[in-house]
């Protein structure tokens, strides 16, 4: 089982305590990211060449299904063990956008294809109250003393899209805040994963400078010597 320290929720007036959660989350989390990546590098593609072996059209919701499944079977070759979201005792109805989910100590992700309005909306309660325990983590990290405070468990969203020809197309990692009335989930933070790149893709935000005007400095020309 993947396992990582616990990172407190950032809070959602400060960008800068934004800003350095998802550095925080993209750094300790980026092994399972990666892996992620290649599962559904290799998955996708297979699950395109299901329908070429039929000699059939390409049915969206058989696709997904598919490269769930084959995801699946990727992450377990590597010890990563992924259930399928409706059969985590969730009251989730059984759509395409019902992915896989990684459950850790101190933390939660799912894995969903892309919708159109991007992070897949709400099919049931299951699903809203993951949206929004983030929210609550944040709430009750601040309104309760450090000795009573629960243990902090992460939400995070993994989603993967596709490209022409139904090529993979990549992935991005967001941190659920909540839901806004018409359905559509709000982030705290959403950002496309480097594939490969680990973390050398975050960079740590640069303070600012106490001197404004040193961003204007221009490095001297060093003049030539002259050859003898």
């Amino acid at each position: 089982m993947f396992t990582v320290n616990p990172i407190p929720p950032p809070d959602p007036n400060d960008e800068r305590s934004i800003q350095l959660h998802k550095d925080r989350v993209l750094a300790a989390y980026s092994p399972l990211f990666d892996l992620m990546d290649q599962a559904l590098r290799d998955s996708v593609p297979r699950a395109t060449d299901f329908f070429r072996l039929l000699n059939g059209p390409v049915d969206l919701g058989v696709h997904a299904a598919n490269t769930r499944y084959l995801a699946r079977l990727f992450l377990a070759s590597k010890d990563i063990s992924a259930d399928n979201e409706e059969s985590m005792g969730f009251e989730l109805d059984r759509v395409p956008n019902c992915g896989l989910c990684l459950r850790g100590p101190n933390y939660e992700i799912r894995i969903l294809k892309t919708s159109s309005d991007g992070i897949p909306k709400a099919a049931s309660e299951a699903r809203s109250r993951f949206y929004s325990s983030n929210q609550m983590q944040f709430a009750f990290a601040n309104g309760q003393p450090p000795d009573s405070q629960p243990e902090i468990a992460l939400n995070l969203v993994v989603l993967w899209s596709m490209g022409p020809s139904y090529s993979y197309a990549g992935l991005e990692i967001g941190c659920p805040r909540g839901e806004q009335s018409d359905g559509r989930v709000d982030c705290y933070w959403i950002t496309r994963w480097q594939a490969g790149e680990g973390v050398l893709a975050v960079r740590r935000p640069v303070p600012p400078s106490s001197e404004p005007d040193l961003d204007e400095i221009k490095p001297l020309a060093v003049p030539k010597v002259a050859s003898s």
